[in-house]
Parts: structure tokens; C-alpha cells; sequence
């Protein structure tokens, strides 16, 4: 099975769970340099929970970059963080991303925290970036970019 026919496998998976909204509670992801062959699904229309109970991510993003699916789990956060439930939130995301995409399939799962409220440096450095979400027997470090600006999700994949 080749990468398109994957792809489409999961577009169709999510079908009405599709979004192109990609706001959360003021936090904005920018998807300018992002290829426009894309799906991205909004896990809160998918899989309804009590928040409270079951940390989820809000969003997770796959498309295909030349020879590899990506499926990007996220987690928008417009006030305050905390690393620890953001973990366990980008974690199901990965989850999310196994569930989809069928084994033997070739996927770079980039989970990313996108927040707009004040994240202290320490916080970042001793806490989020070096928590990592497993995925298919491999660990993954979490990207981290800011919420309203131009480009911010593709900063945090590395897209130029």
C-alpha cells in the first residue's frame, strides 16, 4: 500500500471529524507552509469526553512529506501550562495517530504544544522538552511554539 492510498484511508477515517479551524479557546495554529494535502482531525468532535476524566489533545494533523506519513498530535493552550497533563494530552494524541494509521506503515509522529500564555523558560527547558511521548516502541520529544503568528506550527515541524 503506498503513502496516497494511506493518506486517503485516513482522510476517510475521519471524514465529518475534519476541521479547518484551528483555533482553541484564542490559541491559533497557523498552517501556512504545511502541505496543503492535509487532514486534521478535531478530537474533541471525534471522541466526546469529560475532559476532566480523560486528557486528550485538541487537534492531530497528518500529511505526507516525501517519503514518510506525519501525524502530528497537538495540544493549544491559550493560558496557562502544565507539563505534566500536556504530556499525558499529546500522549493520547500519539495514540490517536497508532490507531489510524496501520502498522507497517512508515510515520514520523511530531507531537507539539502550541500555547499563548506565559510558559516560564525553566518550564520549558526542565520540563517540557525533555518529556517525551512514546510511539510505536520509540520516544519522541515534544515541539513547542506560540500561538497567533504566521507560520508557528511549521517552525515547530522544521518546515522552510
Amino acid at each position: 500500500m503506498n503513502l496516497r492510498e494511506v493518506f486517503n484511508q485516513i482522510r476517510q477515517k475521519i471524514g465529518e471529524n475534519a476541521t479547518t479551524s484551528y483555533t482553541r479557546s484564542g490559541c491559533r495554529v497557523s498552517m501556512a507552509k504545511i502541505p496543503r494535502a492535509r487532514v486534521v482531525l478535531d478530537v474533541d468532535l471525534a471522541f466526546p469526553v469529560d475532559r476532566a476524566a480523560k486528557p486528550q489533545c485538541d487537534l492531530v494533523l497528518f500529511y505526507i512529506d516525501t517519503d514518510s506519513l506525519v501525524g502530528v498530535p497537538m495540544e493549544l493552550k491559550s493560558g496557562s501550562v502544565d507539563a505534566s497533563e500536556v504530556v499525558k494530552q499529546l500522549q493520547e494524541g500519539a495514540r490517536i495517530v497508532e490507531r489510524l494509521v496501520p502498522k507497517g506503515i512508515k510515520v514520523n509522529c511530531i507531537p507539539v504544544l502550541v500555547y499563548g500564555g506565559q510558559v516560564h523558560r525553566k518550564q520549558r527547558r526542565k520540563q517540557i522538552k525533555p518529556s517525551k511521548v512514546n510511539f510505536r516502541g520509540e520516544k519522541f520529544s515534544i515541539q513547542t511554539t506560540r500561538c497567533g503568528y504566521e507560520g508557528n506550527l511549521a517552525k515547530a515541524l522544521k518546515i522552510r
